[in-house]
C-alpha cells in the first residue's frame, strides 16, 4: 500500500476512531460525532484514513506519515521573516521621525541615515518572501482550517504575541514616567505611538485569522505591515539616496582616507624642515606606502598655515556625508589640519 503523507493526527483523536471503528461502529456514524465535537474535516478524515477494518482484525493501522516537520520549517521561516520586516520597517520609521521631527538643540547629521541602507537591503529582500509566504499560509489555511491550530503555529504566534504585549506595556511604561519626569516632546510621542501600532500589528497578525480586529471590515494584518514597510523604504530612498548616492559616498571615503594616510606622512616626513615648513609642497613625495593609496590622493594640495602647521585638502561630491570631527568641511572642500609640535 502506498504511504501516504499528512498532518499530525492528535493521540487522542486516534485512539477514539479506533475505539470506535473496533467497537462495530461505521465510518459516517464516527465521522458525524467528530464534527458535531468541532474536529476539523481534514482532522476527521485524515483520522479516519488512518484506520482500516479487516474481519477478524478489528481496527488495523494505516501508514500515515506526519507534515509537522515541514510544517514547522514554514512556520518557523515565516516567524523569522516577519521578524525581519517589522523591525526593519520599525527601523526606517523611526529615521522619518528624527528627520521631520527634529530635536530643537539637535545637529542634523547624514552620516547617520547612510547606515539605513542595510534597513532598505533587507526591506527588498524580506517584503516579498513574506508577502509570498503569507499568501501561501492564508491559501492553505482557506482550503484546511485545520492549519490554524497547528502546534507550532500556535507556538510561535503565543512567542509573538508575548513580546508585543511586553512592548506594548514597557512603551506605555516609559511614556507615562517621560511624562511625569517632564521629558515627554512631540518626537518622543510620535516615536511611543509608532511602536505602538508595531505591537499591534504583530498582535493582530499572530491571531487565528491574521486580521485586524476592526468592527465593519476585515483587513489583513499583513497588508498593513506590507504597505508601511513600502512608505518607509520609499521616503529613506528618497531621503538616503540610491545606488549613485552611495557610490559618490563611497568614493568620498577614499579620498578622506587618502587624506589622513598623507596627513601623517606629511606630519612624519624627514625630506622637509619641520621647524620651518615650506611654503609648496608635493604630498605624494612624503607617502610611506604609496601603493596603499588610490587615485584620489593626487587631487590633495598642500598649504602652509604657520612655520609648524599645515593643512592638506580635497576636493568631495557630498560633504553632507562627511563626518567631521577633526575635519574642516568647506562647500566641497574638506582640509584636515596638522601642527609638526
Amino acid at each position: 500500500m502506498k504511504e501516504r503523507s499528512t498532518m499530525h493526527i492528535p493521540p487522542e483523536l486516534s485512539s477514539y476512531v479506533r475505539d470506535a471503528l473496533q467497537s462495530g461502529r461505521s465510518k459516517d456514524d464516527v465521522h458525524s460525532s467528530l464534527k458535531s465535537a468541532n474536529w476539523t474535516e481534514t482532522e476527521i478524515v485524515t483520522a479516519l484514513s488512518g484506520w482500516m477494518i479487516c474481519d477478524g482484525a478489528g481496527a488495523v493501522p494505516r501508514p500515515v506519515r506526519s507534515s509537522a516537520a515541514r510544517d514547522a520549517l514554514f512556520y518557523a521561516l515565516l516567524f523569522v521573516v516577519f521578524g525581519m520586516v517589522a523591525g526593519n520597517t520599525l527601523a526606517l520609521l523611526f529615521a522619518q521621525i528624527k528627520v521631520w521631527l527634529p530635536e530643537p538643540d539637535e545637529l542634523h547629521s547624514y552620516s547617520g541615515l547612510a547606515t539605513l541602507r542595510w534597513s532598505m537591503a533587507a526591506l527588498i529582500v524580506f517584503v516579498p518572501v513574506f508577502w509570498a509566504m503569507d499568501r501561501k499560509d492564508r491559501r492553505a489555511a482557506a482550503s484546511d482550517s485545520s492549519r490554524k491550530h497547528g502546534t507550532m503555529r500556535r507556538w510561535l504566534s503565543a512567542i509573538a504575541m508575548l513580546v508585543a504585549v511586553i512592548t506594548l506595556l514597557g512603551d506605555a511604561l516609559y511614556l507615562i514616567y517621560s511624562w511625569l519626569d517632564g521629558q515627554i516632546t512631540l518626537r518622543f510621542l510620535v516615536k511611543s505611538v509608532t511602536v505602538a501600532l508595531m505591537s499591534l500589528i504583530v498582535l493582530a497578525y499572530f491571531r487565528e485569522n491574521r486580521d485586524l480586529p476592526f468592527r465593519f471590515a476585515h483587513l489583513p494584518a499583513a497588508w498593513v505591515l506590507t504597505g508601511l514597510a513600502m512608505i518607509a523604504l520609499g521616503l529613506t530612498l528618497w531621503i538616503v539616496g540610491g545606488p549613485a548616492q552611495g557610490q559618490m559616498e563611497q568614493r568620498d571615503r577614499w579620498r578622506i582616507s587618502d587624506l589622513r594616510s598623507l596627513t601623517a606622512d606629511v606630519a612624519a616626513c624627514s625630506q622637509i624642515d619641520r621647524a620651518n615648513l615650506p611654503g609648496m609642497l608635493d604630498p605624494l613625495i612624503c607617502a610611506r606606502n604609496p601603493v596603499q593609496l588610490t587615485g584620489y590622493a593626487t587631487a590633495i594640495t598642500y598649504q602652509r598655515i604657520a612655520p609648524t602647521d599645515f593643512e592638506l585638502c580635497t576636493e568631495v561630491e557630498f560633504p553632507s556625508a562627511i563626518q567631521a570631527y577633526d575635519l574642516r568641511v568647506d562647500a566641497n572642500r574638506v582640509c584636515l589640519q596638522r601642527s609638526m609640535e
